[in-house]
């Protein structure tokens, strides 16, 4: 009778630790892609990646004339040139071909690279914000639904508005069609 009742009392201790656990859970979503556009730092953020973009084609585009330009240049001149000028030429004319092509397949990695190193400080500045918030209001797990990850979640929960308020920001206006 008396392992009964230990084991009794052990079975409501067990169960209460579980239902205290379970009515400590407070789960939040937030978007934290809105966050981030809403940002001041964003808009330079996109100003200096297009800038980065822009020179690479530029960049990119200048290195394309002049191939063509001496590629046109050597069947100008194959007939008057030796055979060992034209072989140089003819190698000259792959080289850069071949940095043109380096250049168009590290460009991508290279944006992607920049575009990250640029962006993580704005991360960094919203995840504290979350942490903040969360312990603000009793959060114990915040969930980003900016991927549409989340299948569900009841509005209530949604802390964008406490994240937008801790952080300072506002939405941003839309131009109307009609201007």
């Amino acid at each position: 009778m008396k392992k009964v009742k230990i084991l009794a009392v052990l079975l409501i201790i067990v169960f209460s630790a579980f239902s205290v656990n379970a009515q400590k859970t407070k789960i939040g979503v937030v978007n934290i892609g809105e966050i981030l556009v809403l940002m001041p730092r964003y808009d330079s953020l996109q100003v200096a990646y297009q800038s980065k973009y822009t020179s690479i084609q530029r960049d990119l585009q200048t290195m394309v004339a002049e191939y063509q330009r001496k590629a046109q240049e050597l069947e100008q001149t194959r007939a008057q040139n030796t055979d060992i000028i034209n072989s140089a030429l003819e190698e000259g004319l792959i080289d850069m071909k071949n940095r043109i092509e380096r250049i168009q397949q590290g460009a991508p990695a290279e944006l992607d690279a920049f575009e990250k190193s640029q962006i993580e400080p704005l991360l960094d500045e919203i995840r504290t914000a979350i942490k903040d918030v969360a312990k603000e209001h009793g959060f114990t797990h915040i969930i980003n639904n900016s991927q549409e990850q989340v299948l569900y979640y009841e509005d209530s929960s949604d802390i964008l508005p406490l994240v937008k308020k801790k952080m300072n920001l506002k939405d941003k206006s839309m131009p109307s069609l009609g201007q």
